[in-house]
């Protein structure tokens, strides 16, 4: 497991996984990437909500691993601070 920010490439498909910094979730994410057309793409952790970003040529697709760690069950909110 590789807890990167950006996804390791096996042909199109980046796949890589990731723990929330909120709430300790675990989670897989796979998106097309491609020279052509890669934008900043926006994926939400399945466990709390916060919001992440990569570059990819479409929606990247989240699959839960692991719940939360955190013992909550809040959402998370983006605060201005």
């Amino acid at each position: 497991m590789k807890n990167a920010t950006e996804p390791e490439v096996y042909g199109s498909l980046g796949i890589f996984e990731k723990s929330c910094l909120y709430c300790g979730a675990r989670f897989r994410v796979l998106a097309i990437r491609s020279a052509e057309s890669n934008r900043s793409r926006s994926f939400a952790c399945p466990g709390c909500g916060k919001s992440y970003e990569m570059r990819a040529a479409s929606e990247p697709e989240v699959h839960l691993l692991h719940g939360r760690t955190d013992g909550k069950d809040d959402r998370y909110q983006d605060t201005m601070f």
